[in-house]
């Protein structure tokens, strides 16, 4: 997620606010699989943070 600005740039926030219902098949270090979606890290996109380290 973005560092500061949190869930408010969706943009930052990858598979998160897919509208996905179902198992995730696998997870690497640059994509997650759905059944039928695959969403990647975009190049040149910044690092975020876990959800559970932005302040609250």
């Amino acid at each position: 997620m973005h560092p500061t600005a949190g869930i408010v740039r969706v943009d930052a926030c990858g598979a998160l606010v897919l509208p996905i219902s179902g198992e995730v098949r696998a997870i690497t270090a640059t994509e997650i699989r759905f059944g039928h979606l695959t969403h990647r890290e975009k190049p040149g996109q910044p690092a975020g943070v876990p959800w559970w380290e932005l302040p609250r």
